[in-house]
């Protein structure tokens, strides 16, 4: 018996059939599988990639850029290509039926090593010494850039700079870049050997061989420099002695000398001269970087009948001694603070002596007895070299006091030689001055970043006069230097006759200020798919100092909302469109580097609207089923219906009985 009900729940349950359907048309029911999956390979290559699924629907086809190959009715398709296009995209294809298709794109990625990579300093001039000099690398017709690493080597270090071009906007097709190294040579320098290399680094997929430039060889020229800077010569009148002027530099330094302000004719860094009076001769050694000069003092010694010992530049005491000088200083060696006094006692064992003294510009003495002390009150005079000396019967001895006169520095300071904050991976010097301080042979100098000893510089220099010196620090800093303190440590090592607690001047400390580079921070897709219809945000923060400026670039005509909360600036898509979708671009901005990050928008169709108009739908399935219950009632009380029963009537008859309306009779 068919029943008003019944028929309902039929078209119920045929409306239900066919949305579940609809729903089913969409989905990729099998995985597609590409083999490889994923291409990388070197421009002008063939490759070739299989794309398989379990069941092959109703055909399969590859699309590559807008050109289709033929569908074929197999679970599998082969796509053979070779790569002579930069922008070459391709895509598996397989038809469900005539509606619904199931698609998987191959990423591709096309590359070409670099061409040539070539080194030369930016300026074509010798490097000068504690002057910044540029040298650059140019990498010639490489693709993709943003998976180019430059590095930079010098001699057989590991290398000393890496350069990457990740946050390069994403290119495809060949370019050059560049990677740029500053240094600040020393003469030490002189010499040294630099190379740079290119290479294509894709990260776990490997890495291309790299490409490596030819050497360069840097030739640091600097100011002539003394190795002493003063000395004292001694010897009797009329001995001849060579004065010497040790000095180097590059070019090689040309040396004159005078005396008493007039210029002798010897070019030579050494000079023969013949005794006669105390004198001082000046050596001055000149490059076209400036010059310098060294004071050689010479000095007469006094005689006797019984002669003296020949002319001497550096006395060694423990000489006299082993020949016999009986003579005995009291302490043997001292050490003075500058404008302290000093006294030493010079005594002698030999019998029938004829005297003895000291011999002195200050404080010299003469005795008849076997002691005699040289006494100063105030020690300023930092050419003093007292002799004691004995006159006997066979000749003349004497033995030379060693003093070390010192001073502690007047001051000491930090200062910046470049100009400008810190930069994050460049080389930055800072200088710490000493002035008024000797000797400068026994100062060290200790640079400290924050409590971290990071330095250490000793000076060779053998001038014994107060002299002003400077120590440079090169730092590379990093970010996390930022706001950290430098400071510089003056210490004089005065050996054992020194005083007990070694002499230091600390400078006030100097704050670091370290600009760097934008980091972009929080989570990031490259990609980002999306239905038609819906919302999505992209947001984009970044660290750096200074604090960055965020800002994104898109294509006109996209409707975006602009927000921004803190360090992140947002956007936002509404109800996105096919012209929604492309490349969405943050750029994050400093002084130092502005650095990039790219999002690709794809706006897809929405699957099979079915599943969205279910609940807008089920409304009106309930309404039709309503009016098709109503509509069989009515039916029913003023329409026909034949009853045929179980069981045949008394009559027998099988003839449908027929109702007639309330108003007939019977």
């Amino acid at each position: 018996m068919l029943t008003a009900t019944m028929l309902g729940l039929k078209m119920l349950g045929f409306l239900m059939l066919m949305f579940s359907m609809c729903d089913a048309i969409d989905q990729c029911h099998e995985e597609l599988i590409l083999n490889p999956p994923e291409v990388l390979e070197e421009y002008g290559k063939t490759v070739t990639v299989n794309c398989s699924s379990a069941d092959n629907g109703d055909g399969m086809y590859w699309k590559v850029g807008e050109t289709q190959s033929p569908e074929e009715n197999e679970t599998s398709t082969v796509w053979e290509v070779n790569l002579s296009d930069w922008n070459v995209t391709a895509e598996c294809i397989k038809r469900l039926n005539e509606t619904s298709i199931c698609r998987k794109e191959l990423k591709i990625t096309v590359y070409q090593n670099p061409e040539e990579v070539i080194l030369f300093p930016t300026k074509h001039a010798a490097a000068l010494e504690g002057t910044q000099y540029e040298l650059q690398c140019d990498v010639v017709k490489v693709s993709p850039v943003q998976h180019l690493t430059v590095r930079w080597y010098r001699g057989s270090e590991t290398n000393i700079k890496t350069d990457n071009f990740t946050e390069s906007k994403a290119t495809k097709g060949l370019a050059n870049e560049s990677s740029t190294l500053a240094v600040i040579f020393s003469r030490a320098d002189n010499g040294a050997q630099f190379q740079c290399e290119a290479q294509l680094d894709f990260g776990e997929r490997g890495s291309s061989p790299p490409v490596i430039s030819s050497v360069h060889t840097v030739s640091v020229h600097y100011a002539a420099e003394l190795k002493n800077q003063t000395e004292d010569v001694y010897g009797n009148e009329g001995d001849n002695v060579t004065l010497t002027c040790e000095a180097e530099g590059h070019p090689a330094p040309a040396f004159s000398w005078s005396l008493d302000g007039r210029s002798l004719m010897e070019t030579e860094s050494n000079l023969n001269v013949t005794i006669a009076t105390n004198a001082m001769y000046i050596c001055t050694a000149t490059n076209y970087l400036g010059d310098t000069t060294k004071h050689i003092n010479v000095h007469v010694m006094k005689t006797n009948v019984m002669g003296a010992p020949s002319a001497i530049t550096t006395p060694d005491p423990s000489r006299q001694i082993s020949t016999g000088c009986p003579l005995v200083l009291t302490p043997a060696e001292i050490v003075v603070r500058f404008g302290d006094p000093a006294s030493v006692d010079c005594s002698t064992s030999a019998k029938g002596f004829q005297g003895m003294g000291w011999e002195a510009p200050s404080g010299a003495t003469t005795s008849k007895t076997n002691v005699t002390t040289w006494r100063v009150e105030q020690m300023m005079d930092w050419a003093t070299k007292p002799l004691c000396y004995v006159n006997r019967v066979d000749g003349q001895c004497y033995v030379m006091l060693q003093i070390t006169l010192y001073k502690t520095p007047d001051s000491v300071s930090v200062s910046a030689l470049d100009q400008g904050p810190m930069v994050d991976g460049t080389e930055y010097r800072l200088k710490c001055d000493v002035t008024n301080v000797a000797p400068v042979q026994k100062l060290k100098v200790t640079w400290y970043r924050g409590n971290e000893a990071v330095h250490t510089e000793s000076f060779n220099d053998t001038t014994e006069i107060q002299v002003n010196v400077s120590s440079t620090l090169r730092v590379t800093p990093k970010r996390d230097h930022d706001g950290e303190l430098f400071r510089c440590e003056a210490e004089l090592h005065l050996g054992p006759n020194g005083p007990e607690r070694v002499p230091t001047e600390t400078s006030s400390p100097l704050k670091a200020v370290v600009h760097y580079a934008p980091v972009f921070t929080g989570s990031y897709s490259e990609e980002v798919d999306v239905f038609r219809g819906d919302n999505v945000t992209f947001g984009c923060s970044a660290d750096g100092h200074p604090a960055p400026e965020i800002q994104w670039s898109y294509s006109p005509g996209v409707h975006v909302t602009v927000t921004t909360r803190g360090s992140q600036k947002s956007i936002t898509v509404t109800r996105a469109t096919s012209t929604d979708a492309g490349v969405y671009v943050c750029d994050a901005t400093n002084k130092v580097r502005v650095v990039r990050r790219n999002v690709t928008l794809v706006v897809k169709d929405t699957p099979y609207s079915g599943k969205g108009l279910w609940w807008l739908l089920i409304p009106f399935v309930f309404v039709i089923i309503f009016v098709v219950i109503v509509l069989a009632d009515r039916w029913k009380r003023h329409g026909q219906y034949t009853f045929v029963p179980d069981k045949p009537n008394k009559n027998d008859s099988g003839i449908p009985m027929t109702p007639q309306s309330k108003e007939a009779s019977v």
